[in-house]
């Protein structure tokens, strides 16, 4: 036996102790890292009335729940263009992204144009392209007059701004076309 073998035995004690700080730190690191991450999830609100929630990541997918305008839902994760939530009753789905804001929206008015853009509002900065849609005013048909833009075009005109979309035909167009959730293929 040597005589310095006593002098270099570590101190049971010491790597207990060591081992104690250790787990403390790494659950304590995992608390304030990961924890959050499951317990702070980001609340978003529906843009529009019939915001649909479905059971997979496909706009033909089996319907979980229909959000109105508004209403609120708990982001789960993200997946491309679509955020799985959960809503308010409890229910899993997914959603396209740019059926969601942050800010909860206030009530608005009807299903219009701005319907494509899945809104139901036109924002007043968004007035001048808006008021060219909504048919001729008295400027306008006096601009007509003037410029010997025929009745027939004035009365297009006026056809569109008469003409809308219920939110089923909407869909029913968009998917036709490939448009809004319907379009870029596989999620």
């Amino acid at each position: 036996m040597r005589p310095f073998d006593s002098a270099r035995k570590e101190n049971p004690l010491r790597f207990s102790s060591f081992m104690n700080l250790f787990f403390t730190f790494t659950i304590l690191w995992g608390s304030i890292v990961l924890v959050p991450s499951l317990s702070w999830a980001a609340t978003l609100f529906a843009k529009q009335d019939g915001v649909k929630v479905t059971a997979e990541k496909s706009p033909t997918s089996a319907l979980i729940a229909t959000l109105n305008l508004g209403e609120e839902v708990t982001v789960l994760s993200e997946a491309g263009r679509l955020t799985k939530v959960k809503t308010a009753k409890g229910k899993t789905g997914w959603v396209f992204k740019f059926r969601l804001t942050p800010e909860k929206p206030s009530s608005g008015g009807g299903l219009g144009l701005s319907g494509l853009m899945g809104r139901k509002t036109i924002a007043a900065r968004e007035s001048r392209a808006g008021g060219s849609i909504r048919g001729l005013k008295e400027s306008t048909e006096q601009y007509a007059k003037s410029k010997q833009i025929s009745q027939e075009h004035q009365d297009a005109v006026d056809r569109m701004e008469a003409f809308s979309l219920t939110p089923d035909e909407l869909m029913e167009f968009k998917k036709a076309g490939n448009l809004g959730e319907f379009s870029g293929g596989v999620q």
